[in-house]
C-alpha cells in the first residue's frame, strides 16, 4: 500500500496544476519578490546576476517585483535595518522571496519578519564572512549574522557547487536545501589569436582587495623585459587607498604606459576589449563562481586564475594555468609561459573553444531558478 499511498500524497500536492491542464487554463505565474541592496545597475558580478535572472524571467512566466532595500551593505545602520523591516509591510503578495546575500546575511531580524509573510529563500553568491580585508571580529560578526538570516529560510541558492559545500559546512546547513543555479554566459564573437606587436592582457573585475589586482602589478614588474599591455576594467575609486597604492606601485616601475585601469565601462566597450584581448588574467584571492572568467571562455580567451573558490570548477585544465592566490613567482611564471610559449598559448586557445558550449546560457539558469522557486513554493 505504501506506493499507492506515495502517489496519492504527488497527486495531490500536484492536483490545482492537474486541474488547471484539465480544464486547459493558463497555469498562474510563479510571484516572486526579489529582494536586494542597492541598486541592481551597479556592475559587479552579484548584481549582474540578478539582474539577468530577473530579464529572463520576464519571458518565461515569472512575475517578480525587484525591491531595493537602501542601506551601506554588508554593515546596515541600525536605522537601515528598522526602515528594512518597517517596509515589508509594503511588500507587493508573493508567493515566496529571494533575498539577495548581502541584504539577508547582514539582517537576520529583516529575514525573521519577511518569513512571517511569505516563503524566504536565500541567494548567496558567497559568503559574506569570506570576503578579503574584514577584520577578524567584522568577519566573526557576519558569520553569525548569515548564520541566524538561515534560521529562517526554506532554501537556499548558490551560484556555484562550491558555494554550496561551503554554505552546508561553515553553517550546518541541510545539503538537500540547498540548490546550485550557475550563471549564464553571454555569448560573443571568438577573440584573435595573437600574430605580431604586444600581447594584450586583459583583467575584468571591480577593485577591490580580493580581486588580486595587487599581486599582478607585482607579477608583471618581473616580465618588463618581454611584450605585454594589460588593460583592466571594472568598478574603482580613485580615493579608496587600494587604487593609490597600485598607481604608486606602477608608477615605481615605470608601467604606466604598458597598464591601464578603465573603470566601469559599457557593455559594448567590454566586448570591443575581448575581441581585442588575446589572454584573460584575474589572480582572484575567492570566487563564489567567477563570471567573468567564463565569460572569456566563451570568448576564446585562454585564461590565467587562481586555485581559489569556485575558480577551479569554472576554468577547466584545458582552458589556461591556475596557481595559488597570493603567489606572485606562480602568477609570474604562468603569465610568462603564455608570453612566451606560443604552442602552449594556441593550445589553450584550442580547449577554450572545445568548452564554450558546456556553460550555460541565462535562459537555461533562469529556468531553473523558476523550477526550483516553484518547488519550495
Amino acid at each position: 500500500m505504501a506506493p499507492l499511498f506515495s502517489l496519492f500524497l504527488i497527486f495531490l500536492r500536484n492536483f490545482g496544476v492537474i486541474l488547471t491542464l484539465f480544464m486547459g487554463l493558463e497555469p498562474k505565474p510563479l510571484i516572486v519578490n526579489f529582494i536586494i541592496p542597492g541598486d541592481i545597475n551597479l556592475p559587479t558580478g552579484g548584481y549582474r546576476y540578478d539582474k539577468r535572472i530577473l530579464q529572463e524571467w520576464d519571458t518565461i512566466g515569472v512575475d517578480s517585483n525587484l525591491i531595493s532595500l537602501e542601506g551601506d551593505y554588508p554593515f546596515p545602520t541600525k536605522r537601515s535595518m528598522q526602515n528594512a523591516i518597517a517596509s515589508i509591510e509594503g511588500f507587493p503578495p508573493a508567493d515566496i522571496s529571494v533575498v539577495d546575500g548581502l541584504a539577508g546575511g547582514a539582517m537576520p531580524e529583516f529575514m525573521e519578519a519577511l518569513s512571517k509573510h511569505t516563503k524566504v529563500v536565500a541567494l548567496i553568491h558567497h559568503p559574506l564572512c569570506l570576503e578579503n580585508g574584514l577584520t577578524s571580529k567584522e568577519a566573526s560578526h557576519l558569520r553569525d549574522t548569515e548564520q541566524a538570516g538561515l534560521e529562517h529560510v526554506c532554501g537556499v541558492v548558490t551560484t556555484s557547487k562550491a558555494t554550496t559545500a561551503t554554505v552546508n559546512t561553515l553553517f550546518g546547513f541541510d545539503i538537500d536545501c540547498i540548490e546550485t543555479v550557475l550563471p549564464g554566459v553571454e555569448r560573443g564573437g571568438l577573440a584573435p589569436a595573437h600574430t605580431t606587436g604586444p600581447v594584450r592582457l586583459l583583467c575584468i573585475g571591480s577593485l577591490i582587495e580580493r580581486k588580486g589586482h595587487f599581486f599582478l602589478i607585482d607579477a608583471l614588474a618581473g616580465l618588463k623585459h618581454l611584450e605585454w599591455e594589460l588593460d583592466c576594467f571594472g568598478m574603482l575609486d580613485e580615493h579608496s587607498d587600494l587604487y593609490k597604492t597600485l598607481m604608486q606601485k606602477i608608477a615605481d616601475h615605470k608601467m604606466q604606459d604598458r597598464i591601464t585601469f578603465h573603470g566601469s565601462v559599457s557593455d559594448d566597450e567590454i566586448e570591443h576589449a575581448y575581441s581585442q584581448s588575446h589572454i584573460f588574467v584575474l589572480p582572484s584571492l575567492f570566487e563564489g563562481y567567477g563570471m567573468a572568467y567564463a565569460e572569456a571562455i566563451v570568448r576564446g580567451l585562454p585564461v590565467i586564475g587562481t586555485t581559489a573558490g569556485a575558480i577551479p570548477d569554472t576554468v577547466p585544465q584545458s582552458c589556461g594555468i591556475l596557481v595559488e592566490p597570493e603567489n606572485t613567482i606562480e602568477l609570474q611564471n604562468a603569465i610568462e609561459t603564455l608570453l612566451t610559449d606560443k604552442d602552449q598559448l594556441n593550445q589553450f586557445r584550442l580547449g577554450v573553444q572545445a568548452s564554450a558550449n558546456d556553460f550555460p546560457t541565462w535562459e537555461s539558469s533562469a529556468k531553473k531558478f523558476k523550477e526550483i522557486l516553484e518547488h519550495w513554493a
